[in-house]
C-alpha cells in the first residue's frame, strides 16, 4: 500500500483530506503541519526539536550552554513531568521484595580465614551473601548455589572451604582474595547477586580463568559445572569452559535490579575487616 501511495500522483494534501474527513482532525492539523515546516526548514538548524506549536528549538535559538556539572539546559516544568512519567516505572523496593528475609540458616562464621593446603578449592561469597541479600537476580536461592558448586566440587574428588570476603563487594576482588587464601591458589568467586568468576592467585586481580558476567542466565546446573571446572582447575587437568547462554537483553532488562543489588551487597561491606571461614551445613550425595 505504501509503494502504491508513492508510485501514483497523490500528496501528503490528499493525507489531510482523508484524516479529516475521518473526524481526526487534530491529527489532520499536525500532519499539515508538518509539511508546512518541511517547506519553511527552520529545523535544518543544528540540533533542532520542535517544541509546542511546532517552534523550533535549536543549538542558534536555545543554546545548550553546558560548562559541567550542575550548568547547561535542564528540562523544566510539564515537560520534565511528563518525560518523568514512565507508564512501566516500578518502585525499586518492588524489586528486592524477600530479599533478605528468607536466610538459609545454613552458614556460620568460625573466624578468621587462614591460608589452606593441599588441592582445595575455595568459595569466597560476598559480604551480603546468605545475609542482607539471599537470592540471586535470576532468584536462586544462594543455599542452593552453594550446594550445587560444593556438589561440583565433590564429584571431581575435591573438598572445598566456604570464606566471607568483606572488604569489598566487587566480583573480581572477592575471587582474587579467595584465591589467596586456598591452598591450590584456585577459587570461586560469588557475588550475592550471583555473578561469578573462578580466580587463581598467580593471576592479576583483573584477570582470571573463567567469568561469568550474565548471573541472570545461570542456572543451578551452571554453578555445579563451575564447581566441577573449579575442581579440575585446582587439579591441574584440561578444562572445557562451561557452556552459557547469552541475552544480550539481560543488561537492559535489569540493569535496576543489577543496581539496586550491588548497593545493597556495598552497604554490607566493612573495608579493614579481613576474611571469615564459614562453615555450612551440607553433606555429598553418596
Amino acid at each position: 500500500a505504501a509503494e502504491g501511495f508513492l508510485a501514483d500522483e497523490r500528496t501528503v494534501l490528499d493525507v489531510v483530506r482523508a484524516l479529516d474527513g475521518a473526524g481526526m482532525e487534530d491529527v489532520a492539523e499536525r500532519v499539515l503541519e508538518m509539511a508546512r515546516q518541511r517547506v519553511l526548514g527552520d529545523y535544518l538548524q543544528p540540533a533542532a526539536i520542535f517544541g509546542e506549536g511546532f517552534r523550533v528549538l535549536s543549538g542558534v535559538n536555545d543554546p545548550n550552554d553546558y560548562r559541567g556539572p550542575g550548568t547547561g539546559y535542564r528540562l523544566e516544568g510539564a515537560r520534565w513531568a511528563r518525560v518523568q512519567d514512565l507508564p512501566q516505572a516500578r518502585d525499586p523496593g518492588e524489586m528486592l521484595a524477600g530479599q533478605g528475609e528468607r536466610r538459609s540458616g545454613r552458614l556460620h562464621d568460625l573466624g578468621p580465614a587462614k591460608r589452606g593446603r593441599g588441592q582445595e578449592v575455595v568459595i569466597a561469597v560476598g559480604p551480603a551473601f546468605d545475609g542482607a541479600l539471599t537470592e540471586t537476580i535470576g532468584g536462586l536461592p544462594h543455599a542452593e548455589v552453594l550446594e550445587r558448586i560444593l556438589a561440583g566440587v565433590a564429584a571431581e574428588g575435591l573438598t572445598a572451604r566456604i570464606v566471607r570476603i568483606h572488604h569489598s563487594a566487587d566480583c573480581a576482588a572477592i575471587g582474587y582474595a579467595g584465591a589467596g587464601l586456598s591452598g591450590s591458589g584456585v577459587a570461586i568467586g560469588l557475588q550475592s547477586r550471583g555473578t561469578t568468576v573462578i580466580h587463581r592467585a598467580d593471576l592479576a586481580p583483573l584477570n582470571n580463568l573463567e567469568l561469568f558476567p550474565q548471573s541472570p542466565n545461570l542456572t543451578l546446573e551452571s554453578y555445579e559445572a563451575i564447581g566441577r571446572n573449579a575442581a579440575r582447575y585446582a587439579k591441574g587437568e584440561r578444562v572445557e569452559p562451561v557452556p552459557v547462554q547469552v541475552d544480550n537483553w539481560a543488561r537492559l532488562r535489569l540493569i535496576v535490579k543489577t543496581m539496586l543489588l550491588h548497593r545493597r551487597e556495598c552497604e554490607q561491606v566493612e573495608a579493614d575487616r579481613p576474611p571469615t571461614l564459614l562453615h555450612f551445613d551440607w553433606e555429598p550425595e553418596e
